[in-house]
């Protein structure tokens, strides 16, 4: 089915292009880019698709893996979110089995990002906008977020980009509120040694 080239010409309209490589269209800003990235999954009946709103700091992104001596990815995220808690009115996932119900589902798609995922990702086009969405996401009392290692990770770093003085009791809140969650003991560890880490390649 054609997802790709059935949202790439709506896309263009509001200056997202398809990254080369990848199921995603991206938008340039100063610190980096915001991406609409199309996750599709085959079943013998179809396709299941599901779009997601995601923000990445090339800064961020670059510490992450020479921390981690990986290969520089040009997909990697800063943080993501389901285009469904941005805008309730499209479900997280559908199941797309013929070429009608694709139209329908694009035209939906467009529908939600004009009213809510394009202004989104605009109020986070900015570090301090993006830091402290982090923050709030890191240490929310309501819900659970997803991945508490990763998010805890990025805005420990976000907030030593914008010249934030890191002091021992802001670490350990992040520490503490891993440890609330249950996070394995070596991803622990692992923050701590990126504390140590940020401490000799950032903070000279």
């Amino acid at each position: 089915m054609k997802v790709i080239s059935g949202l790439e010409d709506f896309l263009s309209d509001f200056q997202y292009f398809k990254l080369q490589g990848y199921d995603a269209f991206y938008q340039l800003f100063e610190s980096g880019s915001k991406l609409i990235v199309i996750n599709s999954t085959p079943y013998r009946d179809g396709i299941m698709l599901e779009i997601q709103l995601a923000v990445k700091v090339d800064d961020i992104e670059e510490c992450l893996f020479r921390f981690y001596k990986q290969e520089y990815d040009k997909l990697s995220l800063s943080f993501w979110e389901s285009l469904t808690q941005i805008y309730s009115d499209v479900p997280k996932r559908s199941l797309i089995e013929n070429p009608i119900e694709l139209s329908k589902w694009i035209s939906e798609i467009e529908t939600a990002l004009v009213k809510k995922g394009f202004n989104w990702l605009d109020g986070l086009s900015d570090l301090k906008s993006i830091s402290n969405y982090l923050s709030k996401k890191v240490f929310d009392k309501v819900q659970k977020p997803t991945n508490i290692f990763k998010l805890s990770q990025r805005s420990y770093l976000i907030r030593t980009l914008l010249g934030e003085k890191m002091t021992e009791a802001i670490f350990y809140e992040y520490y503490e509120q891993m440890q609330f969650y249950k996070v394995p003991e070596h991803q622990l560890e692992e923050f701590l040694e990126f504390k140590n880490f940020l401490k000799v390649h950032l903070l000279k």
